[in-house]
């Protein structure tokens, strides 16, 4: 009797393992689809971003004025991106939203400071701030790797801002970030945290080329 009781707990038992498996596929299926789902749509919003951006012949041969009514203003839209950040060494492409808008928030994007300056004024100071660590919203997770002299992009405005990493520097966690930029030339200036510690690390870039933006 025992014996029989004993066999069906166990068949039970195996049941529900398999149950439980299942559900475990289940879940992470569904997390691999959202992931795909939601890779692609960014590619998609950053394709969209350059092909609004590139500079074709018909606006390089164009009067100011023209070119001017063809320049798209991403500010009527505050979830289209309006600007996009590319750090070729760590492999990085990631678009910015309008500092007005609700996603430009670090828990959600890499977030421009209100603070900052765009890129086309003069000898101003862009600031992107993003986490660090392992997270799904980890932007900057890979600016430890990053050396002097290499390179960062800002694409704006129909325009490729390329600057150069210049100076690296932590400092602590407090709110207040001191910032070690030249008044004399356009800077591009990135933050994160330093992982499991109560630092922050400052990256300041310094404008090497501007040009038109041409895919």
């Amino acid at each position: 009797m025992k014996t029989k009781e004993s066999k069906k707990t166990k068949s039970r038992l195996i049941l529900v393992g398999f149950f439980l498996v299942f559900i475990g596929f289940i879940i992470l299926a569904l997390k691999f689809g959202i992931f795909i789902s939601k890779n692609a749509q960014e590619d998609k919003s950053i394709n969209n971003f350059k092909e609004k951006q590139e500079i074709v012949h018909d606006d390089i041969t164009s009067n100011k004025e023209d070119k001017e009514d063809k320049e798209v203003s991403s500010k009527s839209n505050n979830e289209e991106y309006i600007a996009l950040l590319e750090i070729p060494k760590i492999k990085l492409e990631k678009g910015l939203y309008d500092i007005k808008s609700s996603l430009n928030n670090v828990d959600k994007n890499i977030q421009i400071l209100k603070e900052s300056d765009m890129p086309n004024v003069e000898n101003g100071n862009m600031i992107l701030v993003g986490h660090s660590g392992s997270g799904s919203k980890a932007y900057f997770s890979n600016l430890v790797k990053l050396d002097k002299d290499d390179i960062a992009i800002i694409i704006y405005n129909k325009k490729k801002y390329s600057y150069k990493l210049i100076d690296k520097y932590e400092i602590e966690k407090t709110g207040k970030t001191i910032i070690n930029s030249s008044l004399s030339t356009k800077t591009l200036t990135l933050i994160t945290c330093k992982e499991n510690t109560n630092k922050q690390i400052v990256f300041i870039f310094e404008e090497i080329e501007e040009s038109d933006y041409i895919e």
